[in-house]
């Protein structure tokens, strides 16, 4: 397996359409392939302030369009937004989309925010679903949200508060299976599971890939897109957090790849270096952050976010996969 970055972009947004909120951060892009367009769905972090003018921060769902796959357009309207309702699971925030496209649909999934029950600190994390012929505005179609920590702690049989950024694929028999991201006693790791059809029921959920201590991946991992091999196994791109190296502790996120072997769902290859390193630019809580969202697999285009704040796209080459 060898993965070689030809070069990279700064994805750019127009943003001078939208003077309210002011936006602070563009991120986790889905970005598919609609006939020439690139079309892309992201997480977009806004800023408004209180009646005190206290600064509240919060994510909706943003669409952009483009003609080369670079400088994208930003609409005017939010494509997903928090529903605010009480009890619903993603009345504080709605990030992290992906776009799986099925008979002319466009199922949109995104991580479903909420606060933790009876006054505990943090926020639980469910995966929620949405779908519609066009992706650019979704807020007056119905949601479902197809994954809980709840159902993940079950079956895996620990504490589980956060399940996130899922990728799909599914199998010559026509079974679905769903690559995810959980949290469990403030670790990162990536689960499967696997299901009739596309929105669940998922299930025989189990461990796929854990950090690996003393590797560059030793703190986190998180789930990228994946592509098929020309053997008919998946290479996924990932995400890892671990020390910069050994003389700086600085929490270092940077981009990996795996190949999965689909029939037993073990590793066939496992990064031992990062393909893609983070920028020397500082993000939340001190970390360096370069973080897989999409792929347009005939381009060879990776898409990915960088500091948590802005989008990148890389040109790849991929051989004797």
């Amino acid at each position: 397996m060898e993965i070689t970055v030809e070069k990279t972009q700064n994805v750019t947004f127009d943003y001078d359409k939208i003077k309210n909120p002011e936006i602070v951060g563009t991120m986790s892009m889905a970005v598919v392939r609609m006939g020439q367009h690139y079309n892309g769905l992201y997480r977009e972090l806004h800023q408004q302030k209180d009646e005190l003018n206290n600064p509240i921060r919060y994510s909706v769902l943003g669409f952009a369009s483009s003609e080369n796959g670079v400088d994208f357009s930003r609409s005017t309207n939010i494509a997903l937004s928090p529903t605010l309702i009480a009890k619903n699971r993603d009345r504080l925030a709605v990030e992290d989309p992906t776009i799986v496209m099925v008979d002319g649909v466009k199922y949109v999934f995104y991580s479903a925010v909420e606060p933790k029950k009876n006054n505990e600190e943090g926020v639980l994390v469910s995966i929620g679903m949405v779908k519609g012929q066009t992706v650019d505005a979704l807020n007056q179609n119905d949601r479902k949200i197809i994954l809980t920590p709840e159902k993940v702690s079950g079956q895996l049989n620990r504490k589980v508060d956060m399940v996130k950024e899922p990728e799909f694929i599914r199998t010559k028999d026509g079974k679905w299976i769903m690559i995810y991201e959980f949290g469990s006693d403030g670790v990162s790791r990536i689960g499967m599971a696997e299901s009739k059809t596309l929105t669940g029921n998922y299930e025989n959920h189990r461990i796929l890939i854990d950090p690996r201590e003393g590797k560059w991946d030793s703190q986190h991992v998180s789930p990228g897109p994946i592509i098929t091999t020309s053997r008919g196994d998946l290479l996924m791109f990932y995400n890892g957090r671990g020390p910069k190296n050994e003389q700086d502790q600085t929490p270092t996120w940077a981009i990996g790849s795996v190949i999965i072997d689909l029939s037993s769902g073990g590793l066939l290859e496992r990064s031992g270096q990062p393909v893609i390193r983070p920028p020397e630019e500082i993000g939340p809580d001190g970390q360096l952050i370069a973080f897989a969202n999409s792929v347009i697999e005939q381009k060879r285009m990776l898409y990915y976010t960088a500091a948590d704040k802005r989008m990148i796209v890389a040109s790849y080459v991929a051989n004797n996969i």
